[in-house]
């Protein structure tokens, strides 16, 4: 029998066709859908084959599929041994990774910017605490409302972030300075109410906890006892009332500032635990003004401690970044104002 078997050698250079190769002769399947480029893939590279078009770098090696064909906003998923997929991402404020997100956070005011694509972001907006009020006796400085989201559909654009900043302690005998509100631009999201400020001693207007967020406490001198300011609803909670030489402390996000006892203040309002599991938005606590009694301890979630008259400590600031309300003045140290509430935060994330 003939060797009827063509070599290699005996077929003249493109002699061959794709016409006259028979459909998957070669072991695949079409690959009119691939594209074959010395550069990447991004965003709004509009496959025409839709989802399954592949993408081969030829100066990489990196391979991509199409997992996601919207106009303008495809996602192209790295199939090869590389990593990093062409999607919707983000970029502003102190960016990390954990647990499957990635996290923006924002200390102070700036912008979020969304490109690529449209991203599902869970929001915490925390507004700044409040001040303490100045001595005598005064009470600690509500949280700053705190609120949660989750899903909230983001298309490519910026984002401004305002953070509120935590109020200043009261000078003696003036109730502690609301704290600044926390919003987001660009969505339908409420704004965070700063904290309301501590209450001190002098007259009627300034012992009352003020209104904010969270409320501040009220102030307790010689039985001079006001009503703890208001919280906004969903955001925390109201002030603790005074008693005689105890002030009350500042509400927190997930309870009211506590009540004083005859002596000894109140505690901070507790704050609330996020998404990421750290606690936020913790009230101040009141002070004391006599012996046989305590300051009352800030609120978990950054509540500053109020001023003890008996172990001679001063009040202290709630923490940045947290919103926690400032602890109230004692009056017996040389001290004399209401410690700072902490300023607010922002934080934005979403799964990578």
């Amino acid at each position: 029998m003939a060797n009827t078997q063509i070599q290699s050698e005996q077929i003249a250079d493109d002699a061959v066709t794709s016409a006259k190769i028979a459909a998957n002769a070669l072991g695949i399947n079409d690959l009119s859908n691939a594209t074959v480029s010395s550069s990447d893939p991004v965003f709004n590279t509009n496959p025409t084959g839709g989802v399954g078009s592949l993408w081969i770098n030829s100066t990489s090696g990196e391979v991509y599929i199409c997992t996601n064909a919207t106009t303008n906003e495809n996602v192209w998923t790295n199939i090869g041994e590389g990593t990093g997929n062409i999607a919707a991402t983000a970029s502003g404020g102190t960016e990390s990774t954990a647990s499957g997100y990635k996290y923006h956070t924002f200390t102070s005011s700036g912008t979020l910017t969304v490109t690529g694509g449209t991203l599902s972001l869970d929001i915490l907006l925390v507004a700044g605490g409040a001040g303490g009020g100045g001595r005598y006796n005064s009470a600690g400085g509500g949280a700053g409302g705190m609120l949660e989201y989750t899903s909230q559909s983001a298309s490519s654009g910026n984002y401004t972030i305002t953070v509120g900043a935590g109020g200043a302690g009261g000078a003696e005998g003036i109730a502690g300075t609301d704290g600044g509100n926390s919003s987001m631009s660009g969505l339908s999201l409420t704004t965070a109410i700063g904290g309301g400020g501590g209450g001190s001693w002098d007259n009627v207007t300034q012992k009352l906890g003020r209104d904010g967020g969270s409320g501040g406490g009220s102030s307790g001198y010689e039985g001079n006892i006001g009503s703890g300011g208001s919280g906004t609803s969903g955001q925390g909670n109201d002030g603790g009332i005074g008693a005689n030489f105890g002030a009350g402390g500042g509400g927190g996000k997930s309870a009211v500032g506590g009540t004083a006892a005859t002596n000894a203040g109140g505690a901070g309002g507790a704050g609330k635990a996020w998404l990421n599991g750290t606690t936020y938005a913790g009230g101040g606590g009141g002070a004391s003004y006599s012996s046989g009694g305590a300051g009352g301890s800030g609120g978990a979630g950054g509540g500053g401690n109020g001023g003890s008259y008996d172990n001679g400590t001063n009040a202290t600031n709630g923490t940045d970044g947290l919103g926690g309300g400032g602890g109230g003045a004692t009056g017996y140290h040389t001290i004399t104002a209401g410690a700072d509430g902490g300023d607010g935060v922002v934080i934005v994330r979403y799964a990578v």
